[in-house]
């Protein structure tokens, strides 16, 4: 049985899908070529993203016997789209800490043997505000600027989240660094939060909490 009409178009298109993931792979694909930052599609569509699943998920299995198992799985993939760039999140972010892990004590090794008695190392909790942050893509952007920028080596850990609470929006993420003085430290800040607003978000020092350690 061949599909003729509107099911025939609709199963060529791929607007159903992307309207489902809030338009997921739009963004990804803007924070990828521009820096623009975040458009925006989650705050509008995030709303009816349960129901345009649901509807997405009606048709899919009306048309299953009608459109092919690959055209089905890149479908719901793009559909999916948010869940499977939350999964890549935590997966990278896991493994830049287990590598940040190794790099400390290699370099706490060679510190040991080089620095004398007297030497200070600052550690500060720094956590920036990013009001323009707005889905899992832009989370995506937002750690690989702050973990591409060039005080990354002195990042020993980082994360970043949208905020739970609707209303507020946006989002945040939290870095520990560490530096030989308070001036490094600021230095480090000045650049972390300057690498974010190039990838195209506001951003702006919530906190920073400097401890000294001997």
């Amino acid at each position: 049985m061949r599909m003729t009409g509107l099911p025939k178009v609709l199963s060529s298109s791929i607007g159903l899908p992307l309207l489902s993931s809030s338009c997921c792979a739009i963004q990804l694909m803007m924070n990828a070529l521009t820096g623009w930052g975040c458009a925006g599609f989650n705050s509008y569509l995030g709303p009816f993203r349960p129901t345009l699943l649901s509807l997405l998920l009606i048709y899919t299995w009306k048309m299953l016997p009608y459109q092919s198992s690959g055209w089905t799985i890149v479908s719901l993939s793009l559909a999916f789209l948010p869940e499977l760039v939350d999964v890549w999140n935590a997966n990278r972010s896991r493994q830049w800490r287990q590598r940040t892990r190794v790099d400390d004590k290699r370099d706490m090794g060679e510190k040991l043997t080089s620095l004398s008695s007297s030497s200070i190392t600052v550690e500060a909790k720094l956590i920036l505000n990013i009001p323009t942050m707005g889905c899992v893509a832009c989370v995506n952007k937002v750690d690989a600027s702050i973990r591409g920028c060039n005080s990354a080596a002195s990042i020993r850990d980082e994360t970043s989240w949208l905020n739970g609470d609707a209303a507020k929006g946006g989002g945040a993420a939290e870095l520990t660094i560490v530096g030989g003085t308070n001036e490094e430290i600021d230095r480090i800040v000045e650049e972390v939060v300057a690498s974010v607003k190039d990838a195209g978000f506001r951003c702006d020092v919530e906190s920073l909490r400097i401890d000294g350690k001997t």
